[in-house]
């Protein structure tokens, strides 16, 4: 639309309003008109004025904390316990694991040789968790004030029990098979 164009559709526009008005004084008391807005033909305007949810959330702005009240914000975090809790689970479970391998080659093998087995492999599947548990417990020993002996006899006698108890499941498998 040319500017020429514009200007005589606000002149009609603005003729109608005039004769709205004149109708409207006659027809009794004066209601207030909706303003009139300026439109063009490939915009769209809205129905309604946008309500408060729609609106954009307010920025969020750093406002400093006085220094008197900072150290009453929140309780410091409670101390690590100084026992190390990884080195004591392997040393459980290496115990666990001796005692399926010792009543494997005790008390199994001459019963079942498949139940012996079977007990062989989770015997040495604990003794391997059990590893990795006393290597964790030697990095938290690192971490912490906590003494490395108990987690050192873990990894040791861990790795000397998996040795061990998977030449006893080989022994086992090889049983079964035969």
């Amino acid at each position: 639309m040319s500017r020429a164009q514009l200007r005589a559709r606000r002149a009609a526009d603005a003729d109608a309003a005039d004769a709205d008005a004149v109708d409207a004084d006659a027809a009794g008391p004066r209601v207030a008109a909706p303003p009139q807005v300026e439109t063009f033909p490939d915009q769209i305007m809205p129905r309604r004025p946008a309500p408060f949810d729609d609106r954009l959330p307010a920025p969020i702005v750093y406002q400093p904390v006085s220094s008197s009240y900072v150290g009453e914000m929140r309780p410091s975090l409670p101390e690590a316990a100084p026992a190390n809790i990884p080195a004591r689970a392997s040393i459980a479970l290496i115990v666990v694991a001796a005692l399926g391998g010792l009543a494997v080659v005790f008390w199994l093998s001459g019963w079942n040789a498949s139940i012996a087995g079977l007990v062989s492999l989770i015997s040495v599947a604990f003794a391997a968790g059990a590893f990795f548990l006393a290597i964790g417990g030697l990095i938290v020993a690192t971490q912490r004030s906590t003494s490395r002996l108990l987690s050192g006899i873990a990894v040791v006698v861990s790795i000397g029990l998996v040795a061990g108890l998977a030449v006893v499941a080989t022994q086992q498998a090889l049983a079964i098979l035969s």
